[in-house]
């Protein structure tokens, strides 16, 4: 694999990932790896991994074995302040190139926001049965936010369009959350004419404006039926999961469910 397309290849997965130069400066760094160390690719590239590059200050206790240790694995905090694990390690022996990879300590970071064993595994037994894969445990990271959308007035809209267009129009919405989830966001359908996002690491201020996001994306796409304009609108929910007062996260997503539907009153996007 040349340099180029192993570039490529790192820039597309979700773990922070570095090249660095044997005098520790960064020649490369994919975006998940700028989100770690809070700094533009632009500024982090060029920078040294002790510097303005460097993923958590424990790292930069390494710095005078960084030339002749052939490994080094740290774990410490990094600028977003959530607790991470650094390992840094030769490409190959003898590579000029060290890949660094940054991943999140979940133990650590669970305990700080105070997300208990049972909660985790709540949370990965809803989502397996929702979703068909368990999430893993490291992208459950709190604050998480719950968001639930629903398609406005579906029962009035089915009866005039039939069910091959309300299909369309769920997968035409499917597709635009697709779009619009960031890397951590999972998503599902939730009853009928409804998506659930999970958003890990999210507040419920963050959680509304991706709503907001979504429903200004859906409620722009062009739907035609017989050659007339079908316009399409979401009722949006969003809210902190507090596991708490909460309970359950599967009452929780019901509570939302709920709101959207209209069943009950609940804070409204």
């Amino acid at each position: 694999m040349d340099e180029s397309t192993l570039r490529a290849a790192l820039d597309a997965m979700d773990i922070g990932i570095a090249l660095a130069a044997p005098d520790g400066r960064i020649e490369y760094a994919n975006a998940a790896y700028a989100e770690y160390v809070s700094h533009p690719r632009s500024s982090i590239e060029g920078a040294s991994i002790f510097g303005a590059g460097c993923p958590c200050p424990a790292l930069v206790s390494h710095e005078a074995e960084w030339a002749t240790s052939e490994g080094i694995a740290v774990t410490g905090d990094s600028p977003q302040g959530m607790s991470i694990d650094v390992v840094a390690r030769p490409i190959s022996p003898g590579a000029r190139l060290r890949l660094v990879v940054v991943r999140r300590g979940f133990v650590r970071s669970a305990q700080r926001h105070g997300l208990s064993d049972e909660i985790v595994e709540d949370l990965q037994s809803f989502l397996a049965e929702l979703t068909g894969h368990p999430a893993e445990p490291d992208a459950l990271i709190a604050p998480i936010s719950l968001l639930m959308l629903g398609i406005r007035d579906l029962d009035e809209l089915r009866e005039r369009l039939g069910d091959e267009m309300i299909e369309r129009i769920h997968r035409e919405v499917a597709q635009a959350l697709v779009l619009q989830k960031r890397k951590a966001d999972i998503i599902s359908r939730f009853g009928e004419g409804q998506f659930l996002v999970l958003a890990p690491e999210t507040p419920r201020h963050g959680a509304a404006m991706l709503a907001e996001r979504i429903r200004a994306r859906v409620e722009s796409i062009d739907f035609e039926s017989d050659g007339r304009s079908i316009p399409i609108s979401l009722v949006t929910w969003a809210a902190e999961y507090r596991p708490d007062l909460d309970g359950p996260i599967r009452e929780a997503v019901e509570r939302g469910s709920e709101a959207v539907s209209g069943r009950a009153i609940e804070p409204i996007v």
